[in-house]
């Protein structure tokens, strides 16, 4: 019997060296919402860098369950979702869910995703 593929924790920063297809699960801040496309832009600024990698998140097919105060800048999610084709320092993801992170430990979530 088999299941759902299981998606690979990565960091917002790692998406880039994912292959296109690979089914991950990652946080990011909204940086802005672009209603046109459906479109989150998340950042999460780890490690640190003076240009921080950007997640663009098709969610046009988790629309209607997201929360409207879940597109607001500054708001962490999670999401669950397929990388696509980008460029370098910007990556595509398809989601499939996306939820409030909520008062995360970013330390921590860190320090887990590093020793993946």
């Amino acid at each position: 019997m088999s299941g759902p593929v299981p998606s690979n924790l990565v960091l917002l920063s790692g998406l880039a060296k994912c292959a296109p297809g690979t089914k991950v699960r990652f946080l990011g801040c909204v940086d802005e919402y672009m209603v046109k496309t459906a479109t989150l832009r998340l950042k999460h600024d780890y490690p640190v860098s003076s240009q921080p990698t950007v997640a663009h998140v098709d969610i046009e097919h988790v629309l209607e369950r997201i929360k409207s105060h879940e597109m607001d800048v500054g708001t962490w999610l999670n999401v669950i979702g397929y990388v696509e084709r980008g460029k370098p320092r910007r990556v595509f993801v398809q989601a499939v869910a996306v939820w409030d992170a909520g008062n995360v430990d970013l330390a921590a979530y860190e320090a887990a995703a590093e020793k993946r």
